[in-house]
């Protein structure tokens, strides 16, 4: 193992920088880091500082968000989290943990593999959805690829500092929900190996239940004459244009998950009936809901153009394969024409496609739409869900001020 403890802030950037490159991370992540590196070299000059020190780059953290608790709350945060924790790493370790192939299906070190597959035959079983089992071997994948690097040989010799270690260089970087769904994930193995026997502790017990709640959320969202800016953008004279502008009011104008949107299929739409019905990949269940003259339009108008094809999917991609389209694509979709509108973002705001189904939220709210029926439109378990947009809901809060009332005092 390399010795990096005595480098300097700018041997150390340029040791992650190439260990980076040799692990084989895109080329966009790493510019990434270096754009967040640049500017904790910024700050190490003006402090007059060149070595490196553990502490010193999570003061450089503390004094750009303050105290963010365990976990970032928002992806900006989370994003310079993992920028820092990479040079960290290598400062303490000389390695870079290994990138996850890109590729669909996900792949385990070979001593880890039987009992993650078990593992997952027996949720499986349970019924969980075809999304909830893709994350859970994501997030193991991650899990025993991180174990392979630092060097665990099994299951059987598995120790709590091995998962306190993940968790402090690995699941701090996220989002707090995302760590809390890996965490969550965590948890369960590990009570299934010691239930199996393949560990002797039940380090499940060992974990932490960091606290997080909906009220903790405020959901990111544009208003109404933003979401027409970004629809109105959109160039439907081409075939992508008409495919993209479908796309965008599946989310816009009846809340679809983008999971929902790309995994569309031709039997889901009722055109008979004026409705769309499909089975929700994130929570398994059916949704019906009424497919809108402007939505309906929308698909006619795309499917004139649409690539000749027999897949039963409805987007697919117009460039070679013709294949369906994936959640990223659609996020994709709508940053472009999100920075074509000109629609203004705050540092830290969420504005994928997930935000035009916030937007639908927060507009059918302000429109005085009961919360039951918001809640069956967006298909959520409880209205408790579709309470978090009232914090966006400037005017609806306003009507809930108190007055303040009128202050006496005593003529002395």
């Amino acid at each position: 193992m390399q010795n990096v403890c005595n480098q300097t802030i700018k041997e150390l950037i340029n040791a992650t920088d190439l260990a980076m490159h040799t692990a084989g991370y895109a080329e966009a992540t790493i510019a990434t880091y270096n754009k967040i590196w640049r500017l904790f070299t910024a700050y190490a000059v003006k402090r007059k500082t060149t070595q490196y020190s553990t502490e010193f780059a999570f003061k450089f953290l503390k004094e750009r968000f303050g105290e963010v608790g365990v976990y970032p709350l928002t992806y900006t945060q989370a994003e310079y989290y993992r920028g820092i924790n990479r040079l960290d790493e290598y400062f303490k370790y000389g390695i870079i943990s290994s990138k996850r192939p890109s590729k669909k299906n996900v792949s385990y070190p070979a001593k880890f593999e039987e009992p993650i597959k078990s593992y997952l035959l027996t949720r499986k079983s349970e019924n969980l959805s075809t999304s909830r089992l893709h994350s859970l071997s994501v997030y193991l994948e991650s899990f025993t690829i991180f174990l392979n690097d630092i060097g665990v040989k099994g299951f059987d010799s598995l120790h709590i500092t091995h998962i306190n270690r993940y968790l402090e260089e690995r699941v701090t970087q996220f989002t707090v929900s995302t760590a809390l769904a890996i965490v969550g994930c965590l948890r369960g193995f590990l009570t299934y190996l010691h239930k199996v026997g393949s560990t002797e502790s039940d380090f499940s017990m060992f974990l932490p239940r960091p606290r997080h709640t909906l009220e903790e959320t405020i959901p990111s969202a544009f208003s109404s004459d933003e979401v027409n800016s970004i629809l109105g953008c959109v160039d439907r004279s081409n075939p992508k244009g008409k495919r993209d502008y479908a796309m965008l009011l599946l989310a816009a104008r009846l809340g679809l998950r983008a999971s929902d949107i790309c995994g569309l299929e031709f039997s889901s739409i009722k055109w008979e009936e004026n409705r769309i019905e499909f089975v929700q990949q994130k929570t398994g269940k059916l949704n019906s809901l009424p497919l809108l003259n402007e939505v309906g339009d929308a698909i006619i108008d795309y499917l004139r153009v649409r690539p000749p094809s027999v897949s039963k999917m409805v987007f697919l991609r117009f460039d070679p394969p013709h294949v369906q389209l994936h959640n990223h694509s659609l996020y994709e979709i709508t940053q472009k024409y999100l920075k074509r509108s000109g629609v203004h973002v705050p540092t830290g705001k969420k504005h994928g496609p997930h935000s035009l189904r916030h937007s639908l939220s927060s507009i059918l709210l302000e429109s005085r739409v009961p919360l039951p029926v918001i809640s069956e439109i967006l298909s959520h378990s409880s209205s408790d869900t579709t309470k978090i947009y009232f914090k966006i809901d400037h005017g609806q809060l306003r009507e809930c001020a108190l007055d303040v009332p009128p202050i006496y005092t005593e003529r002395m």
